[in-house]
């Protein structure tokens, strides 16, 4: 029977090669990552005013796809009562929006030292015309200094972040007119992000 015996070089070579393919594994789910990211803003301009939103729906959607962190983290979750709340808003850029800010506030709500809440309430705005979210966590909050920069590009405290989930969040919702903001103090002790878009009418 032949064999082949395997040299040293060879295992050096192995794990060279093993260390590099790991290297390209994470370089393409990072590339993946953000092109998931930037998507809605590459797509807009072929979707805007061409479908409608039920903020609740929207609300549920982003909830289911992450139920399995939501239970994980055994995050108390209140969510809005069945009322339908119609926005002349994309669904899948609604979906962006609040899919960010759920994701913002489940990475931090572990490192709050408050029981694990997460809070979303909708309501009209006494002009007839929009609609405001607010979504309210328990987590660690925003740091005073960083107040002001955490809607700027790249500006990030998660360690290999890419700083882009609120910048695309807050582009989304000034395309329709409104405003992405960070309320001090929050409503649960941490973090509380509101937004407001057009009713449908």
């Amino acid at each position: 029977m032949r064999y082949t015996r395997k040299m040293p070089w060879d295992t050096a070579k192995d794990e060279e090669l093993s260390s590099q393919l790991t290297l390209a594994e994470n370089s393409v789910q990072a590339l993946e990552a953000l092109a998931d990211t930037f998507a809605p803003l590459a797509s807009r301009s072929f979707k805007r005013g061409r479908r409608d939103s039920i903020v609740e729906e929207s609300i549920l959607r982003c909830a289911s796809l992450l139920d399995a962190d939501i239970k994980r983290g055994k995050v108390k979750l209140t969510l809005p009562a069945s009322a339908q709340t119609r926005v002349a808003v994309d669904p899948g850029e609604l979906d962006t929006v609040i899919l960010n800010l759920f994701l913002n506030s489940l990475y931090w709500i572990p490192k709050g030292n408050r029981p694990p809440e997460l809070e979303v309430t909708v309501r009209r705005l006494p002009n007839g015309q929009r609609a405001r979210v607010t979504i309210s966590d328990s987590g660690s909050g925003v740091a005073e200094d960083d107040a002001d920069s955490i809607f700027l590009p790249g500006v990030t405290r998660k360690p290999g972040g890419i700083g882009m989930g609120l910048t695309v969040a807050a582009e989304l919702v000034s395309e329709y007119g409104g405003r992405l903001a960070l309320v001090r103090p929050g409503k649960l002790g941490g973090a509380t992000f509101v937004f407001d878009v057009p009713l449908k009418i």
